[in-house]
């Protein structure tokens, strides 16, 4: 199950819903700072080339869910959805009591496809969620292996455990990309969500170099992870969650 992300202006109200969503067995990440972020790069997202765009759209898409707070004004929403960072078929409008007939409309309009109603009752949270997320529960498609256990061959299994947080998530996006050259920048920009600079660039490398260093030990091929010289990485079309090519 893909975790939920809370997107939030004060951590501290929010940590009710949070408190719920975990005793029902969601995993949820609570951010203020990603907020901030998916704000500032909505003013620059039009010098944006696609791929950053479709970057953002990805990361996002890690999430089953993305709960907007109250404290989020409309018109910030409104912004961030014109700039297509949030996906609406996940985006769900915290509110405190049930919207009318017109509020409903208000928000469908607004580009978001429905709403949460948060109060003290966990069993209406857990109904609710049910009957909203329902509909984008068999939408696996963008899951990687990184997230499943089962059907892990052994060596994918050993390489899932020795790789770190950073390491994950560069080997993730590749995932993402497979079979298509995915640039230094644009990859950086996955992997510390902010815009590349030398020091996260020659981060990103090391990355690299560690994940097919631990690859080779693993007894993957060679070629597993091309680096094209003056374009990117380059993840093989043999690399899957079920079956993988090794030497």
């Amino acid at each position: 199950m893909r975790p939920i992300l809370i997107l939030t202006k004060n951590l501290l109200i929010e940590q009710q819903l949070q408190n719920q969503l975990q005793h029902l067995n969601y995993e949820v990440l609570c951010s203020v700072e990603l907020l901030n972020q998916l704000k500032m790069n909505a003013q620059s997202m039009r010098n944006k080339m696609d791929s950053q765009r479709n970057f953002q759209k990805s990361f996002l898409m890690d999430y089953q869910a993305i709960i907007l707070s109250e404290t989020i004004s409309d018109s910030e929403i409104q912004e961030l959805i014109a700039n297509s960072q949030i996906i609406k078929q996940i985006l769900l409008r915290k509110v405190v009591e049930e919207p009318s007939k017109r509020e409903k409309e208000r928000l469908k309009n607004m580009g978001s496809v429905d709403w949460i109603l948060v109060d003290n009752s966990i069993h209406r949270l857990r109904e609710q969620l049910s009957e909203k997320l329902s509909v984008h529960q068999n939408d696996e498609s963008i899951i990687t292996f990184l997230y499943q256990d089962e059907g892990l061959t052994s060596d994918t299994a050993q390489l899932k455990n020795s790789l770190s947080k950073r390491e994950k998530m560069t080997l993730e996006c590749l995932y993402k990309f497979q079979g298509k050259v995915v640039s230094r920048e644009d990859l950086c920009s996955y992997i510390w969500n902010e815009e590349p600079s030398k020091s996260r660039l020659s981060q990103t490398s090391m990355l690299i170099r560690k994940i097919k260093e631990k690859m080779k030990r693993l007894g993957f091929h060679d070629e597993m992870i091309q680096t094209i010289w003056g374009e990117g990485y380059l993840l093989s079309n043999n690399f899957s969650n079920n079956r993988i090519q090794t030497r």
